[in-house]
């Protein structure tokens, strides 16, 4: 991950871990032109919600049909650093409290914000609003390795299979416990992505993004199908045993990968930065 800042930064050893304010610890680099300090809101209201219940929702920002505003209400500090860093929720380390307390957004975006921007802007609020200041530290995470199984890969298309969308490079469909995927023109660091759906958890503290490492030393894109038991969602890949005496139409997401594409996926490690919440305002300021 990188660090930026649109004043002169010394970028330090993160495997030492230093302290940093959310203003300057910036994961993306700074937008041509901007200070990455100046990129903020045009409006925004913070408030820590203390509803008994209410929704719980997050709408509008860059590629929605509200791009000008964005209101997340009822959402946990947590969900906010999320979405400020593009940090993983097992990726962030702080007080119990961040995963507890809910405070509810709305702000307003100048027009033609893009996606890149809008992570500045929660960056820059978190600093303002929560007084946030964190540090980074370096952890061994569970990762799942792809890689070729003996015998070499094989790719190819069956019959039967859904068909991407114009612009796109995969489509599934699920059934009652099988999916079905096609991939068109798809290179292994972009199936390593998709595959990390499936291989993903649920838990208290959310969604922990299954990590899938490409290690298949694959170049170029490629098409196939792929079905495997299970579903396309957290867990899918671990479906839940059949009644006795059944058995599921379609191999394990393992198997399926081993048998189909020629592919095997081996668990491991690997060491990724974590951001450490080292001060963070329960009650932020309002406006």
């Amino acid at each position: 991950m990188s660090l930026s800042s649109g004043e002169a930064v010394t970028i330090p050893d993160m495997s030492a871990g230093i302290a940093l304010t959310a203003a300057a610890f910036l994961l993306l680099p700074a937008v041509r032109g901007q200070n990455p300090g100046s990129i903020k809101f045009e409006v925004a209201s913070v408030k820590l919600d203390l509803r008994a219940d209410g929704p719980s929702l997050m709408r509008g920002g860059p590629g929605t049909p509200d791009p000008e505003r964005i209101t997340y209400e009822r959402q946990r500090l947590i969900r906010l650093l999320h979405a400020a860093y593009g940090f993983e929720f097992d990726q962030i380390s702080g007080p119990d409290w961040m995963s507890d307390n809910l405070y509810t957004i709305a702000a307003k975006l100048p027009p033609g914000t893009t996606k890149e921007q809008l992570k500045f802007m929660w960056q820059n609020l978190l600093a303002e609003r929560f007084h946030l200041k964190t540090h980074i530290i370096q952890k061994d995470f569970p990762v799942y390795e792809l890689s070729v199984a003996k015998g070499g890969p094989r790719f190819h298309e069956e019959p039967g299979f859904p068909v991407p969308r114009p612009g796109e490079n995969w489509a599934f469909r699920p059934a009652p416990r099988d999916i079905r995927l096609r991939f068109r023109e798809c290179s292994m660091a972009d199936f390593v992505q998709r595959l990390g759906w499936p291989l993903s958890t649920t838990g208290l503290g959310g969604l922990t993004v299954g990590r899938v490492v490409n290690k298949t030393g694959l170049e170029g894109s490629y098409s196939f199908t792929l079905e495997f038991a299970g579903s396309w969602g957290p867990g899918g890949a671990f479906p839940p045993p059949l009644p006795d005496g059944q058995t599921d139409t379609a191999s394990n997401l393992f198997d399926a990968l081993r048998q189909q594409l020629g592919l095997r996926l081996d668990e491991g490690k690997a060491r990724l930065d974590v951001l450490v919440v080292d001060h963070a305002d329960k009650v932020p300021t309002e406006n």
